[in-house]
């Protein structure tokens, strides 16, 4: 048995018992792990707050690195993040964001650099007054770190330039694809050319920078419906908390 320290994020959590928990942890030094916070449902705990969505802590864990639960050892805020609790829009854009974070991640699967995302992404909320297009850039940064971002440059299938206004999107296929190659895919989203010009923009910037979003409204709804099926093709599943985030 060890003690391991590390900054973490709560995802979800479970009752345990009468007054403890399973809290399920997103640490920045060892993925996504399980532990028990004894205690922790008691009002008189000082900690009994802390294990709540967008809330940064730095914990001590005891146990060992791939064992399925581990044990709080102490708990201390590092950032409370309070502004998204606040803030009704933020909090729904920030239980999303963890959400996505949750059901994209492996359990005991360092991934520093989607802990990196999370945090900056919360952080924004608080910055920004286009949360929409900060949801659009998460999603697209954490696709590009998992491994599953769609095709956007050329044909999915065929690797030809797409040169047709409107393009047409497959998630099935995993990206734009030709006229040529559109009958392969089941499900299909058009998608005008100003749009995927935008989009392409997006992907060349840095995480810290938010492009600019064109005026028209349909060009975001297009890329929120351009993401949104495709995360949801991969999962197989929607997500609780996208019908929250449209309320």
């Amino acid at each position: 048995m060890a003690l391991y320290r590390s900054d973490a994020f709560v995802l979800r959590t479970y009752k345990l018992g009468e007054s403890d928990q399973i809290v399920v942890l997103f640490t920045e030094t060892y993925g996504k792990v399980r532990a028990v916070a004894r205690h922790s449902r008691s009002t008189r705990r000082q900690t009994a707050s802390y294990y709540q969505p967008l809330m940064l802590l730095h914990v001590i864990l005891f146990g060992r690195p791939a064992q399925p639960l581990h044990r709080i050892n102490s708990v201390d805020i590092v950032q409370s993040l309070r502004h998204l609790r606040e803030d009704f829009e933020a909090m729904r854009c920030g239980l999303y964001m963890t959400e996505l974070i949750d059901v994209m991640t492996r359990e005991h699967e360092p991934a520093p650099e989607l802990f990196a995302l999370l945090r900056l992404g919360l952080e924004q909320l608080a910055q920004t007054a286009d949360v929409r297009m900060l949801l659009r850039l998460f999603e697209l940064r954490l696709l590009m770190e998992s491994g599953y971002m769609p095709q956007f440059f050329c044909c999915a299938r065929c690797a030809q330039d797409v040169v047709s206004d409107p393009a047409t999107f497959s998630p099935s296929l995993g990206g734009i694809v030709c006229s040529a190659c559109v009958t392969q895919g089941r499900q299909t989203l058009t998608v005008r050319r100003e749009t995927l010009d935008f989009l392409r923009q997006a992907l060349t910037n840095e995480a810290e920078t938010l492009p600019v979003l064109p005026g028209a409204s349909a060009v975001h709804q297009e890329f929120e419906q351009m993401l949104h099926i495709h995360l949801t093709s991969r999962l197989g599943h929607e997500l609780r908390s996208y019908a929250f985030l449209h309320l």
